[in-house]
């Protein structure tokens, strides 16, 4: 009986340990460990100035994996291909997101061959659009492309999200938060310029949030990224205490 509970003990022990290797295994940095190896199907359909900003960025800048366009049809057909990944733009609650996904089928049992979101990133008001997201179309398909290789790296990346760059010091960066001012800055891809975005819906709800960013004119990184409740209009603004937290990270600050 001894010998009986013992070998059951090292038997479940086992099946811990492998579970838990097993486990290690299906972290997000090990799912992306095949993206640059793997087709992205760019589902940019439609003649909207939206997809055609869209559509044109991506043809110039992606850099980072084979990449095909794609009809919403095809999209449909074959989301549950593990093989593939999909960047297209989708929305949620008032705003268009710049969104990346892994194929799968959520209810396969090899967890490896799952669907997952890789990032999103938000690009506009849908209802109300304020032209940004034209002409910071390219920073959005270049701040994807960068969050997919830092993530390949590290899980810490992964995981976090895009507000893993908030880490980032602002030393000899200029921020600039007034939206009168960023779109020309970004055109002139003004050197060790920080802009400001501000995205959110017309409609306010009890699920409605707003989202800020501060992306580097000349090379497209993310340098700060906040998703908050939106409750009124003001919510859109960068407020004191971020532009305090912004000299903080020693960043300079134009008076």
């Amino acid at each position: 009986m001894v010998l009986k509970r013992l070998f059951i003990i090292i038997t479940l022990l086992f099946t811990w340990l492998g579970a838990q290797a097993q486990g290690s295994m299906y972290t997000r940095k090990v799912k992306l460990q095949d993206f640059p190896v793997r087709t992205t199907k760019v589902v940019a359909e439609g003649s909207s100035i939206l997809a055609m900003r869209f559509r044109d960025e991506v043809a110039a800048r992606w850099r980072i994996s084979p990449f095909e366009f794609c009809s919403d049809e095809e999209h449909e057909r074959l989301k549950s291909d593990n093989s593939l990944y999909f960047l297209y733009i989708g929305v949620n609650e008032g705003v268009a997101f710049m969104t990346l996904r892994k194929g799968g089928r959520e209810d396969d049992e090899d967890n490896m061959k799952k669907p997952f979101e890789v990032i999103k990133v938000p690009i506009a008001n849908v209802e109300d659009p304020s032209g940004k997201e034209l002409i910071f179309m390219g920073a959005f398909v270049d701040i994807v492309q960068m969050f997919v290789e830092d993530a390949i790296e590290s899980d810490n990346v992964a995981y976090s999200g895009l507000k893993h760059y908030n880490n980032r010091k602002l030393t000899g960066k200029r921020v600039y938060v007034d939206p009168e001012k960023v779109d020309s800055l970004y055109l002139n891809e003004e050197p060790n310029a920080l802009l400001g975005i501000t995205i959110a819906p017309t409609n306010i709800s009890f699920k409605t949030n707003c989202y800020k960013m501060l992306i580097s004119a000349d090379t497209h990184e993310l340098y700060y990224y906040r998703k908050e409740k939106y409750k009124s209009a003001k919510d859109a603004s960068f407020t004191e205490s971020e532009i305090k937290q912004f000299d903080k990270r020693n960043g300079i600050i134009p008076r």
